[in-house]
């Protein structure tokens, strides 16, 4: 896991040392092993370590045998050694242990084709000093971040971060009100644009190929497709084991102690089961919690009491939130609202004094259907014009209470399918945060009027039906638009390195061809991996409902601190004042989500007043 950066083209003054060197600095939080850059024909590339793998011979910018082509590199191939040896029987002839070196080979074998062989979290960038091309790439769901730009002089920047786009000086960054839009809709800015209209992003599962001129080309090697086939529920619990059991095995392989993150819910649960079930050594594992306010402690212990772990749990009980949100402004280069940002922030901190890396349960929700609100889509998708087939379906022995609620489910169910037909649409609708009429209102008829639907990036293909269809858009933009973005920037903003084996290729494209009632139904969330996965429970967790990694960020809007901050951000003639001039004038009057939303973009604004509005439309 490290920091890249790259000077591509221009004239020879875009490289300059100064330059690369500033760009660097920027990551050094991502990378505190080692900084260095490299000069090659037509291009300067930079690297901010953190070794992993290969301690001794893995230092980047590396460049392959002849000297011809050059790569940067941050994440892990975690296949990289089966994929060695395959190239060695090539003819291929390796002077490291890297995975990083592996990429450069396969590349040089392979092509664009060689992204399908990776099983792993990656950005890199190559660069053919001979033909001066480049060739970079972003793994299926961007677990790692590339940013590009265009410099005024014709060079093309490339970094894991904007801000060491921006510190370069060569980029004038201009906020882009779309984007605004975007986060006011979502929450976070979508995962195939950024907040600034100048500054790019790779999308997840997309390479860019770049001549030296003109603009960059991206291509998608990888979107998710739901091919569903039958498969018996035994038969499928016994794959997905194999497959997860196979999954962590990959990703505990470090030259670095690995831990885990430990919730106390059922997805980091189980990596951790089958963490210890692989490990010579007791697994290290870190749990935090909030007191009384959110509580999961007790959960955690029971199963690092079941797994043996070395155990480390931090209670934070009332951390001081107001500072905490102003650090947060900087550590996310564009506006984040998902407030726990904050404990992900805090626990990387705390796990960092033990370990470089840990695995986490992220993205079994979005593949296997966990969150609590699923089974409501569910039943959308099943409903008919008459209660009277459904009612006819329920079992007669089922008490007056679960009736009651599933009639109300139901009935809600009905209202969502009579407002959108299409449940892809039911549920972007659903999900939005503010809808079309209040974001029109927060703009004050100056902003973009756009639809509630967001770009065909996220339009899933035909064969994409029912369910599918809401699961294809976590998939596409909240996974990775939200999730993963908290995770990697709280997390490397202590130098530490997080993975997630429900996101190996192989797991995901097992998971889409699921049929989604192995996934959801009106009554059940995660039917196929509860069903696979609870013996590795303990009993306190078989029955457990859906906790989610939260923060009480309702609560912290009540104290002194946060007051202040609010007070200070929607205070007339404040930056986000200034770029919504609709905002009401007892702000902190409405719903606790939305305060929070604007509380975050608004500090966010106030570090980049430089970086102003220059189009809004």
């Amino acid at each position: 896991m490290c920091g890249i950066c790259a000077i591509f083209g221009g004239p020879p003054e875009a490289h300059a040392e100064q330059v690369i060197q500033a760009m660097v600095a920027a990551l050094c939080h991502r990378g505190p092993d080692t900084q260095s850059h490299r000069r090659a024909a037509g291009a300067v590339l930079g690297h901010a370590r953190l070794s992993i793998i290969d301690l001794s011979g893995g230092d980047q910018p590396m460049a392959d045998e002849i000297q011809r082509r050059w790569i940067v590199f941050n994440g892990e191939i975690y296949n990289y050694r089966e994929l060695r040896e395959e190239l060695i029987r090539l003819g291929h002839r390796f002077r490291t242990q890297s995975d990083t070196e592996v990429i450069l080979a396969a590349h040089g074998a392979w092509g664009a084709a060689c992204l399908d062989r990776f099983r792993g979290m990656f950005a890199f960038a190559i660069w053919d000093q001979r033909e001066r091309r480049l060739f970079a790439a972003r793994d299926i769901f961007g677990e790692k971040p590339l940013y590009y730009a265009r410099a005024a002089d014709g060079a093309l920047l490339l970094a894991s971060e904007i801000k060491s786009i921006i510190a370069s000086g060569r980029i004038d960054p201009r906020i882009d009100a779309a984007a605004v839009d975007d986060y006011l809709r979502l929450g976070y800015v979508p995962p195939d644009r950024t907040i600034y209209e100048n500054i790019h992003t790779l999308p997840p599962g997309h390479y860019l190929e770049w001549g030296g001129t003109g603009a960059p080309r991206s291509s998608c090697y990888w979107e998710p497709v739901f091919d569903t086939r039958p498969i018996a529920l035994d038969e499928a619990g016994e794959r997905l084991r194999g497959l997860l059991g196979q999954a962590v095995r990959r990703q505990m392989v470090a030259d670095v102690p690995v831990g885990a993150f430990l919730s106390g819910g059922h997805d980091s649960s189980t990596v951790v089961a089958l963490m210890a079930r692989q490990a010579t050594q007791p697994v290290k594992t870190f749990a935090v919690g909030f007191g009384e306010w959110i509580n999961e402690l007790p959960y955690a212990r029971a199963v690092a009491d079941l797994y043996q772990t070395e155990h480390h749990e931090i209670d934070l009980g009332t951390p001081p939130v107001a500072e905490l949100l102003e650090r947060m402004a900087e550590v996310y280069d564009e506006p984040f609202m998902d407030p726990s940002h904050v404990p992900t922030f805090l626990i990387s901190e705390y796990a960092r004094r033990y370990v470089k890396v840990v695995l986490t349960g992220d993205g079994a929700d979005e593949l296997f259907g966990g969150y609590a609100w699923y089974p409501l889509f569910a039943a959308s998708t099943q409903v008919s014009g008459s209660l009277l087939p459904w009612l006819v379906s329920r079992s007669v022995s089922r008490l007056l209470k679960d009736r009651v609620e599933g009639l109300a489910r139901y009935s809600r169910a009905q209202s969502l399918t009579r407002r959108w037909a299409d449940p892809w649409e039911r549920y972007v609708c659903y999900r939005a945060g503010f809808n079309d009429e209040r974001r029109a209102a927060l703009w004050g008829g100056r902003g973009p009027m756009r639809s509630a639907s967001p770009s065909d990036y996220y339009q899933p293909n035909a064969r994409a039906r029912g369910m599918d269809r809401v699961l294809h858009f976590d998939l596409m933009s909240f996974l990775p638009g939200d999730i993963l973005v908290k995770v990697d920037r709280a997390a490397m903003a202590h130098g530490l390195e997080t993975r997630a084996p429900f996101l190996d290729r192989d797991v995901v494209e097992f998971a889409l061809s699921l049929p989604s009632a192995l996934k959801v139904t009106p009554d059940q969330t995660k039917v196929l991996f509860k069903s696979a996965l609870n013996r590795l429970w303990p009993e306190e967790l078989r029955h457990r409902g859906k906790q989610g990694f939260a923060a009480p960020y309702q609560k912290w809007l009540g104290r002194r601190d946060v007051q202040a901050l609010t007070r200070r951000v929607f205070r007339p003639g404040s930056a986000l004042r200034e770029l919504l001039p609709g905002i009401p004038l007892r702000m902190h009057e409405q719903r606790s989500y939305d305060v929070w939303s604007l509380l975050a973009l608004g500090l966010w604004l106030e570090r980049r007043q430089a970086h102003w509005l220059t189009r809004v439309a």
